[in-house]
């Protein structure tokens, strides 16, 4: 039979050979050393923008480990907690190296064997997903659901690269796992916090993600899910501890989100706001923010130190409390601009959401073969332009079947899991939409697998009852 046990676990082997294969495929043509027109040293076609900042976080946990420092000294200031100290740990045990002695990317240095197990990592817990949803779900759904899990290109793509995604991926479908399952034991509730920690630690955004599992359990456990709450906070409190600590070790404040986090609305958001509610050029913006910042530095005595001056030159601060009072300023003046100018906030917001809607199956591909920044950037190429109403016409067509989905899962489907299927889905518009980028609404394709696994099943039923 087409729909079964065994063609799902077909798809699942097929799919994983086939990462394999494209993942040997990228590293055969673009694991080299390239001549990038912004930087003086060699660059790297699969390690750049936020890849490489964990690639050269890597190395310096490699070099501190080395030098025998104890796992609360080891690291500097980070992006995200978990990636580069993964990423170390794999070269630490395989005693390959990152840097060659002129300080450019190894190449031939294991990638390949990183990239497997990662991806092995993602279809194992497809693997425990299908044998979870094939006892509660119809076996046709699953069928659909897991078929679009391991084939949708926009998900897929990921598995053969370095970016955050095939490590965030995992983590997503044991926490969908639970969704659909519900489980009432308080130690896989427990579990559900250390894996919400986790996420965490691979995306600060994720943080909020405690928030809706709370209200699902509340809903779903009702009288009992007191002690279930508590669990599932004991086990991401234990995350966020662990990292709280190690920063109190490094800097003698104890912090877990990172200065990243709070300076992202500063550079990202609130210049466009503060443009389009004064009517003013984006350049005028960013001068006007720049010079009352470094008043502020000024009157509040920083010692800061800057490279350029320039507005998205955000300086280096060396005391930690003065460099934990200057990204709060960065972080609460972004916010007031935000908060006091609601109508144009909201519209170039909802601008912003409109594209990262867009899907871009053609993500990983153009990021390899295109430089991030100056002439040889994919943004506004002829490449970026012709691809666009392919990209469009993608996702509308998924979001059409995933919409039937819906409508299907509403009448089928427990409410309770319905609402925390879409909240999560939601998530990232609410959290990174403004930002306009494609690539941080994947997460939500994982989610919403549900709902196309539905919305394929209904299609072929109704078109199975008007034939008869």
């Amino acid at each position: 039979m087409l729909y079964s046990k065994q063609s799902i676990n077909i798809i699942i082997i097929l799919s994983f050979f086939m990462s394999v294969l494209l993942s040997f495929h990228y590293l055969s043509k673009y694991d080299k050393l390239t001549k990038v027109e912004y930087e003086q040293k060699l660059g790297h076609s699969m390690i750049k923008s936020a890849v490489q900042l964990h690639w050269v976080e890597a190395n310096q946990i490699i070099n501190d480990l080395n030098n025998n420092k104890n796992f609360l000294e080891y690291g500097d200031d980070y992006d995200e907690f978990l990636p580069q100290r993964i990423l170390a740990l794999y070269y630490y045990i395989t005693g390959g190296s990152i840097l060659d002695k002129n300080g450019n990317y190894e190449i031939n240095n294991g990638k390949f064997l990183y990239i497997t197990l990662k991806t092995l990592l993602f279809y194992l817990s497809i693997i425990y997903f299908a044998s979870k949803i094939t006892k509660i779900l119809p076996i046709k759904n699953c069928f659909f659901i897991v078929l679009f899990l391991v084939f949708e290109p926009t998900i897929f793509q990921f598995h053969s690269s370095f970016w955050n995604e095939s490590l965030f991926f995992p983590l997503q479908i044991l926490l969908l796992t639970y969704l659909v399952s519900s489980p009432a034991n308080l130690f896989i509730n427990f579990l559900i916090g250390l894996i919400l920690g986790v996420m965490f630690t691979i995306s600060q955004e994720s943080f909020y993600l405690i928030f809706p599992i709370i209200i699902f359990q509340i809903f779903k456990f009702k009288k009992k899910s007191f002690k279930i709450i508590l669990s599932s906070l004991l086990g991401f409190v234990i995350v966020l501890s662990i990292i709280g600590l190690h920063n109190y070790k490094r800097t003698n404040a104890f912090f877990f989100m990172n200065d990243g986090a709070k300076s992202a609305l500063y550079l990202y958001i609130a210049p466009s706001v503060l443009s389009i509610s004064e009517n003013i050029s984006m350049n005028s913006a960013k001068s006007k923010m720049n010079d009352e910042r470094f008043e502020w530095i000024d009157k509040n005595e920083i010692n800061a130190s800057f490279k350029n001056g320039s507005f998205r030159d955000l300086g280096s601060v060396e005391d930690k409390v003065d460099r934990l009072m200057y990204y709060n300023y960065l972080q609460y003046s972004s916010l007031k601009i935000i908060i006091k100018n609601p109508i144009s906030s909201a519209k170039f917001i909802f601008d912003k959401n409109l594209h990262t809607l867009v899907l871009d199956p053609f993500f990983i591909q153009n990021f390899y073969k295109f430089e991030v920044r100056g002439k040889l950037r994919h943004y506004k190429s002829d490449t970026h332009k012709r691809e666009i109403p392919y990209r469009i016409v993608y996702s509308l067509i998924l979001y059409t079947i995933m919409l039937i989905g819906f409508f299907y899962s509403l009448k089928n489907a427990n409410k309770v899991f319905m609402f925390s299927i879409i909240i999560l889905s939601l998530y990232p518009i609410f959290i990174l939409g403004w930002m306009g980028v494609s690539r941080y609404f994947v997460p939500s394709l994982i989610y919403l697998s549900i709902f196309f696994g539905n919305g394929i099943a209904n299609i072929l039923d109704m078109i199975k009852w008007k034939k008869l």
